[in-house]
C-alpha cells in the first residue's frame, strides 16, 4: 500500500514537472527582459517618420518628387528625407537613414536631396542653394553642409561631422554586442572608442514629453538631425536609467583616450576650483524631470558625474531660471544657439539635500521611513495644498489640455479657492519648526517654505524680496537653507506680483519640522498628504550642473 502511494505521488510530480520548468523559464526570461538596462540600438537603420507639418515649409517627395500639400506627408527627423503617404514603403526600401554605427573608420557624406532650409549656402561656390522649384541640391545629414547639384562632385567624400562634432558620438566609434543577432531586432552598445578630438565632450539629450506644452517630441527631433540618433533619448520610450548607461561608457572612452575633455574656471562663492567635465547631459523637461535625473545619477554612483544643462519645458522652471537657461523653451528653438550656449556654459555645483520623513504611528501602525532628495524647495502648508490640488487634477482622466498657460490658470483657480477655504489657516498650531536644533516661534501663518535656490513659484526671488541689504546672501552651493513663512494664499498672490515680502525666519544647516496633524507637503513640486511625522532636512552632497553664461 505504501509503495503504491509513493509510486502515485512520483507519477504526479513527473507529470507536472514540465509545467513547473516552463513557468520557471518564463519567469527568468521576463526578469531578464524587464531588468535589461543596456543601451539597445536597432540592427537596421530605419527611418523615424514624423508629420511634415512640423517643418512649416513646402516640401517635395524624395521618391516621386511631387509637391506635398496640406501637410499630407512625412519626414525623417534623423536624415531629413521627405515622402508622401503612398511612397513611404518605397522610401524605406530605397533610401537609407543615418547609421548609428558603421564598421569602417571612415564616414562618407550622407547626402539627402532637396528640401533644404531657407538661406542654405553652397560650401563650394558660396551661393544660395534651394532657389529652384522641385527637388534640387543636397545636404549631408551628418555635417549639415549644403551643396549645389552641380558642385557636389567637388566635395571631398569623407565627412568630418561638421561644426558640432565635439558633441557627436561618431558611428565608427560605437561597438555593439552580437549576441542573438538573428533572434533580436536590436544589438547592445558595449563600448565607445575615443574619436581622437581634443575637445570631444559627447552630449546626451534626455526629454520628457509630459512636461509643459508637449513640445518635447519636436525638440528631440531637431537634435536627432544634428547628433547621432542614439544620443537622443525619449523618456516615453526608455527609462532614465537606460539613458544614463551612456555615462560610464563615455567616461571610459574619455579615460582611455587620455583626453581631459574640458576644464573651466568656476567661481563657487569666493573660492576658485577647477571642475572636470566628462560628458554633458541636456535635460528637456521641467524641474521634476531634472530632479528625477539628478536622483538617478546619485543612486547609480556615476563618477565622474555628467554635467547637467536644462532645456526648460515645464510650468515653473525655477531651477532653469537659477542656472540661466531661461523660464521657457518653445518648439521653434534654434539648435545652433543651444549648442553654442552649452560650449560656453560653466560647470557649477548644486547642493543636494536629504529629506528624512519618520512618520509617527497612524491608526496604531508605524509607517516606514521615507527618504527623498531636495534641490529646489520643501514646504508645508497652503502652497503645497495648491500644488496637490493641481497634481490631482492633472492625474485625472478629465485633464485634456497640456500647456503652461492652462496650468498657470489652474494654479490661480486653486489659489483663489484656498483663499476662501483657508484649509491651512493657523498651521503653526499643527507643527513645530527647529533650525539647527533651536525651536522657532511662529506667527499666525499658513505655510513654511525651506529654500535651496533663489527662485520659487515660477521665478519669485522669495528670500531677497524687499531686502534692504541686511539679509544674508543666498547661494545654491553654500550648505545653507533659507526658511520663510507665508501668511496666506492671498499673500502668495502679492508675492507673485512683487507687492509684499515673506516673513524671513533665518538660515540653517539643519531644518527639522514636527508635523502634529495631517498636512499638505511638497518637495520640488511633488505634493502629498503627510500624516504626523518628524521631517529632517540635512545636507547630503552636491550635483554637477551647467550654468549658462
Amino acid at each position: 500500500m505504501f509503495f503504491e502511494t509513493y509510486l502515485c505521488d512520483f507519477y504526479v510530480v513527473w507529470a507536472i514537472l514540465p509545467s513547473i520548468l516552463m513557468i520557471f523559464f518564463i519567469i527568468k526570461i521576463l526578469h531578464w527582459v524587464l531588468t535589461d538596462t543596456s543601451i539597445a540600438v536597432p540592427n537596421s537603420s530605419k527611418h523615424s517618420w514624423k508629420n511634415i507639418g512640423w517643418l512649416e515649409k513646402p516640401c517635395y517627395c524624395s521618391i516621386c518628387e511631387s509637391l506635398m500639400m496640406n501637410a499630407a506627408g512625412l519626414f525623417c527627423d534623423c536624415c531629413g528625407v521627405c515622402v508622401d503617404q503612398p511612397c513611404v514603403k518605397k522610401a524605406d526600401r530605397k533610401l537609407s537613414c543615418k547609421k548609428i554605427k558603421i564598421d569602417n573608420e571612415v564616414l562618407s557624406h550622407h547626402w539627402v536631396k532637396g528640401n533644404l532650409s531657407n538661406g542654405a549656402q553652397c560650401v563650394i561656390c558660396q551661393e544660395e542653394c534651394n532657389f529652384e522649384f522641385g527637388l534640387s541640391d543636397y545636404q549631408c545629414c551628418w555635417c549639415q553642409r549644403t551643396v549645389h547639384s552641380r558642385c557636389k562632385s567637388s566635395v571631398q567624400n569623407d565627412c568630418d561631422l561638421g561644426m558640432w562634432r565635439q558633441f557627436i558620438i561618431p558611428p565608427w566609434s560605437v561597438r555593439v554586442s552580437g549576441r542573438h543577432k538573428s533572434m533580436r531586432r536590436h544589438q547592445h552598445v558595449q563600448s565607445v572608442s575615443h574619436p581622437g578630438w581634443n575637445d570631444w565632450t559627447p552630449l546626451i539629450i534626455i526629454g520628457n514629453r509630459k512636461s509643459g506644452n508637449g513640445d518635447c517630441d519636436r525638440i528631440l527631433s531637431l537634435f536627432r538631425h544634428i547628433l547621432n540618433p542614439c544620443q537622443v533619448i525619449d523618456l516615453d520610450e526608455k527609462p532614465p536609467i537606460v539613458a544614463l548607461q551612456w555615462v560610464p561608457i563615455l567616461n571610459k572612452a574619455l579615460h582611455q583616450g587620455d583626453v581631459v575633455s574640458s576644464e573651466r574656471e568656476s567661481n563657487l562663492e569666493d573660492k576658485n576650483c577647477k571642475i572636470k567635465i566628462s560628458c554633458r547631459l541636456l535635460v528637456a523637461g521641467g524641474d521634476g524631470t531634472v530632479a528625477w535625473i539628478l536622483n538617478i545619477i546619485h543612486n547609480m554612483g556615476l563618477e565622474p558625474p555628467p554635467a547637467v544643462g536644462i532645456l526648460p519645458l515645464g510650468t515653473g522652471n525655477d531651477l532653469s531660471r537659477v542656472f540661466g537657461w531661461g523660464k521657457a523653451t518653445t518648439a521653434n528653438l534654434d539648435t545652433s544657439i543651444i549648442l553654442n550656449q552649452l560650449i560656453n556654459s560653466v560647470p557649477t555645483y548644486l547642493d543636494r539635500w536629504s529629506v528624512q520623513i519618520r512618520s509617527f504611528r497612524h491608526l496604531g501602525i508605524r509607517l516606514p521611513t521615507k527618504a527623498l532628495f531636495m534641490y529646489n524647495y520643501f514646504s508645508v502648508g497652503v502652497d503645497a495644498q495648491v500644488t496637490l490640488d493641481f497634481h490631482r487634477t492633472r492625474e485625472s482622466c478629465l485633464y485634456l489640455f497640456s500647456s503652461r498657460l492652462f496650468n498657470k490658470l489652474l494654479y490661480l483657480l486653486f489659489g483663489t479657492h484656498q483663499a476662501l477655504a483657508a484649509n491651512c489657516q493657523n498651521i503653526q498650531d499643527r507643527l513645530e519648526l527647529f533650525m539647527d536644533g533651536k525651536l522657532v516661534e511662529l506667527p499666525s501663518i499658513e505655510s513654511i517654505v525651506v529654500l535651496n535656490i533663489p527662485s520659487w513659484g515660477a521665478g519669485v526671488p522669495l528670500w531677497s524680496m524687499g531686502a534692504n541689504g541686511d539679509v544674508p546672501k543666498q547661494s545654491v552651493n553654500d550648505g545653507m537653507l533659507e526658511v520663510v513663512a507665508i501668511y496666506s494664499s492671498f499673500h502668495i498672490a502679492q508675492l507673485q506680483v512683487g507687492l509684499s515680502q515673506p516673513h524671513r525666519l533665518g538660515q540653517a544647516k539643519v531644518v527639522e519640522i514636527k508635523i502634529k496633524g495631517t498636512s499638505p507637503v511638497q518637495c520640488d513640486g511633488e505634493p502629498w498628504e503627510q500624516h504626523p511625522a518628524h521631517i529632517t532636512i540635512t545636507h547630503n552632497d552636491q550635483a554637477l550642473m551647467l550654468r549658462k553664461e
